[in-house]
């Protein structure tokens, strides 16, 4: 990763880290007031990394749901990443260090960025599209630690919390139909 990359790279996120982090916050503050410690928020979202599904996950774990019950919410709630990776496959292939990363990495926000921006001539794909995906783990690592953290310490009331991240989606889908209207616009002059 080139300091070129990496300065672009933050600059392309910035709406991503802006809700990553308020709504990793908010995934640390349900986790905690769940009864959890607060590293468990932090490991999370380290290694699941799935936003909707790990706030899922908190009320299926606290009402001692059984497992199968668990694995099928998260397979029917985090399935529309196949249909995601589907228009990154020829992109994907070109990325051979970090593919697998990439494939994991891939949560809604990051899908978005990655199929509206245009890499930069001078950086290879692979280079972009790994520090667009880890920049954006990043944030919600930090957004969900911040949270658990602070949500430890402090008493909070959760009322209206667990909403931020369909805010978060509605934001950003909103951010895409005036993309692509504007795309379409472009497109009939």
């Amino acid at each position: 990763m080139t300091k070129n990359c990496l300065k672009i790279a933050l600059k392309t996120t910035i709406p991503v880290f802006l809700g990553y982090i308020s709504c990793g916050i908010a995934f640390g503050f349900v986790t905690v007031n769940a009864g959890y410690p607060w590293w468990l928020a932090t490991l999370m979202s380290i290694f699941i990394f799935a936003g909707a599904g790990q706030f899922v996950a908190i009320p299926l774990f606290a009402s001692n749901a059984p497992i199968l019950v668990i694995l099928l919410t998260e397979l029917f709630l985090n399935i529309r990443h196949i249909v995601y990776g589907l228009p990154l496959i020829n992109q994907f292939r070109e990325c051979k260090r970090f593919k697998p990363y990439l494939i994991f990495a891939l949560t809604d926000e990051t899908f978005s960025l990655l199929t509206t921006t245009e890499v930069p001539p001078d950086i290879p794909i692979e280079d972009y599209f790994f520090t667009l995906s880890l920049l954006d783990h990043i944030y919600w690592v930090t957004g969900s630690t911040i949270g658990a953290v602070v949500g430890a310490m402090i008493p909070f009331d959760m009322t209206g919390v667990d909403f931020a991240l369909t805010a978060l989606f509605a934001v950003l889908c909103i951010d895409q139909i005036k993309k692509f209207i504007n795309r379409r616009k472009e497109t009939c002059l």
